[in-house]
């Protein structure tokens, strides 16, 4: 069960900071690679700084596309 706070599997939502550093990449990085494998944050909090929102993800979707796409990369297809 998700709350707005907690992922599908109960873990707290990452910024995108956070979920960037989980796969070593920059923030930069990690939108694109969300975005070529049709990943949305799952939910938002606002910016401390007043400016835009700031996203927040789901751990588990991002385990999920990284496990579909070290399978892709196990049956030789591109990613």
């Amino acid at each position: 069960m998700s709350t707005p706070r907690t992922g599908r599997d109960g873990r707290p939502l990452v910024t995108t900071d956070q979920a960037a550093y989980s796969l070593g990449m920059q923030p930069k990085q990690f939108r694109g690679w969300a975005r070529r494998r049709a990943l949305t944050p799952a939910g938002s909090r606002p910016n401390p700084s007043r400016g835009q929102a700031l996203a927040l993800w789901d751990l588990a979707d991002i385990a999920d596309a990284v496990s579909r796409t070290s399978a892709r990369q196990q049956l030789g297809a591109p990613t």
